[in-house]
């Protein structure tokens, strides 16, 4: 078993504010919980259209890297608003890299696509990504820090393999290991400890491996690199948006766990 101290101090499975079940105990980890004031690193794109906030946190030893993604679609709120708490979030060891509001313009616009069309269909496996922006997200911040791994959070209308064409509440996985593994260990916690037993339909599943067959961002990552990378998908199907945001940031919290990425707090040092 790897470790599993994301879960100190996790709320147990009924604890979690869903909109079909009634409200419940507030959210364990601090959704926007931005209590440290993590400063930027630097601004991408500063000036234009597409200005958005990076962020650089280094653990306290060294480790590995990981690259965390938001915002890729502008109306996919929880997806952005995890990992804006994934900003705020101290580490014992490695570097994480955040950009939590990558797609800025469609964010503004609460559209699935901004500039140029869907963002997700411009990194071309093999080849230059064809937007500004994708070049911009692909060689300053991928190709720049090297990541080890890389997680892409996102949310969907509604449930994989229970929606047709959805694909909510589930982790995809790059074919590199141990990213099968470490998705399936995420998936078996969020259904023990944060699923309510209300809600069987929601529990997540693993969705198909990812094997560098699409243009996105997850897929030229595995594919180009050779490193592990996740899609994480809530669906928004009778949920509400801090369950969503919840949901996504303790999937977050896990894998970079998994990755020897520990999150900890000031009572932890």
């Amino acid at each position: 078993m790897k470790r599993r101290t994301y879960l100190s101090g996790a709320v147990t499975a009924v604890g979690l504010p869903v909109s079909a079940v009634g409200s419940g105990l507030a959210p364990a980890i601090g959704v926007n919980d931005r209590e440290n004031e993590t400063q930027p690193a630097s601004m991408l794109l500063e000036g234009t259209d597409y200005e958005t906030e990076l962020y650089v946190i280094e653990g306290d030893s060294t480790g590995p890297t990981g690259i965390v993604v938001g915002g890729v679609h502008g109306d996919e709120k929880s997806g952005y608003r995890a990992a804006e708490t994934v900003s705020s979030w101290q580490f014992d060891a490695g570097r994480v890299v955040v950009v939590p509001r990558v797609n800025q313009p469609a964010i503004d616009a609460n559209a699935r696509h901004g500039v140029g069309g869907d963002l997700n269909r411009k990194f071309p496996p093999g080849e230059e990504p064809t937007t500004k922006l994708a070049r911009t997200i692909w060689n300053d911040v991928v190709l720049q820090y090297e990541p080890d791994f890389l997680l892409d959070l996102h949310r969907s209308k509604g449930i994989y393999e229970f929606h047709p064409d959805f694909v909510g509440q589930a982790i995809y996985p790059t074919s590199v290991e141990p990213a099968p593994s470490n998705a399936t260990e995420t998936i078996d916690m969020l259904n023990e400890d944060h699923v309510p037993w209300s809600m069987p339909f929601h529990e997540f599943k693993t969705g198909n491996t990812l094997y560098g067959t699409s243009p996105m961002l997850v897929h030229k990552a595995g594919d180009d690199l050779g490193i592990p990378a996740y899609i994480v998908e809530t669906a928004r199907f009778l949920t509400d948006l801090d369950t969503r945001t919840e949901w996504t940031a303790v999937a977050a919290r896990s894998l970079l766990s998994l990755h020897d990425i520990e999150r900890v707090t000031e009572g932890d040092r």
